[in-house]
């Protein structure tokens, strides 16, 4: 006996119940993949006859899910943040709690429109990634996983969005082998501790690889937030999705790996945390004599007389440097700027005021490693300073 649009929907409908909280949801996406429509269409025209084939189908499906294979690997495809994904059982299924994870990552894209330059690491379906080309058109990110059959996913989606363009990929462990630096960094990383992992049906249904974040579930992110450091750009952006009874615990490693930067936790809709955020500064500036420079070098660190008189290096950040320059540093020959990325420095930063405005001081030498890059820095003609690095 062939079903109509509306039989079908009670009768399998009855049946997902049984496996799903949200079945009557399931078989509305479930008929609509088989009869090529929306569910909105779905919804519209109940008293549609299915053909044999489109039954067939239906039932077939139906009895997979009952049996305990996900909706999303039975139909092939999923929606993440308005746009279709390809899947396959070597995939996590996008979840909506992730979407946290690339609105608040194009909200900061937006408001930093010179920071293009992204990865997507672990990128499964590439559903994170793939999302923020699509809404973000200058955008070059760089997808990785560990796995191969993950990558292959990942490509066919940025194939059918028409991206392969502007996207990269790479076979890697987290950013093992993969060199920076990153404007952005997004993950959504294995962080089910691995006794749940054996007792959650999840744990059977998807790829343990992109579920299991060892014993605490904090193992993998902990990884890449030492790998991350190295990797991430002074003023730039890591967003990592999380467990939310592991805020505390990665809050804390956060702040310790990167004690400068600005770190916070991000609700998703339910209120739960669900999002570590970690905003890097941008690089310190300290105006210095090549002398001193060429004598730090020798000495393998860096203190001027500052230190000793005043028990602190006084920088800038970027913004503020030309003002400091024109005021204290006229008539001074053959001085260099040296870029610090106050997250690679050993001594103590204290932020404190001069004439009402807040200045970075170094409460100690600069390791050598901290300095990134050293620039000379020229007056013009009338002695005045316009240009922060000038070639030397």
């Amino acid at each position: 006996m062939k079903l109509s649009v509306q039989e079908c929907l009670l009768h399998v409908g009855q049946q997902l119940l049984q496996v799903s909280e949200t079945g009557s949801l399931d078989v509305q996406v479930l008929i609509a993949h088989h009869l090529e429509k929306t569910r909105s269409w779905v919804l519209a025209h109940p008293e549609t006859p299915l053909t044999s084939a489109q039954q067939n189908g239906i039932l077939n499906a139906t009895a997979r899910i009952v049996h305990g294979e996900p909706l999303p690997y039975v139909i092939g495809h999923w929606e993440f943040f308005g746009l279709d994904f390809h899947l396959t059982p070597a995939v996590l299924i996008p979840r909506p709690e992730t979407e946290l994870l690339v609105e608040r990552a194009i909200i900061w894209l937006r408001a930093h429109p010179t920071r293009r330059k992204a990865i997507d690491v672990g990128t499964g379906s590439g559903c994170i990634g793939i999302s923020l080309a699509v809404n973000i058109s200058e955008i070059h990110i760089l997808l990785t996983d560990i796995s191969l059959e993950a990558l292959n996913v990942a490509h066919m989606n940025a194939d059918s969005h028409g991206l392969l363009g502007r996207l990269e990929f790479i076979q890697a462990d987290l950013l093992d082998g993969v060199s920076g630096p990153f404007d952005l960094i997004c993950a959504n990383l294995p962080y089910i501790p691995t006794p749940l992992v054996n007792m959650l049906p999840v744990g059977e249904r998807e790829p343990r690889l992109a579920l299991d974040g060892g014993l605490n579930g904090t193992a993998v992110i902990n990884r890449l937030l030492e790998q991350a450091r190295k990797r991430l750009a002074p003023g730039g952006l890591l967003l990592l999705e999380i467990e939310s009874s592991q805020a505390q615990a990665v809050t804390a490693r956060a702040n310790a790996d990167y004690p400068t930067s600005k770190v916070q936790i991000l609700k998703d809709l339910a209120g739960m945390d669900r999002c570590l955020e970690i905003e890097r500064p941008e690089l310190f500036i300290h105006i210095c004599p090549r002398g001193e420079w060429m004598q730090a070098l020798q000495a393998g660190m860096y203190q001027d007389k500052s230190l000793l008189q005043d028990g602190f290096i006084h920088c800038s950040q970027p913004e503020q440097l030309l003002d400091v320059a024109n005021r204290f540093y006229r008539g001074i020959p053959d001085l260099v700027l040296l870029s610090i990325d106050p997250d690679r420095l050993t001594s103590k930063i204290c932020w404190e005021p001069a004439d009402g405005t807040l200045f970075p001081h170094i409460y100690g030498p600069i390791n050598l490693e901290a300095v990134i890059s050293v620039n000379d820095f020229r007056p013009e003609s009338d002695g005045s300073y316009h240009t922060l690095h000038q070639p030397g």
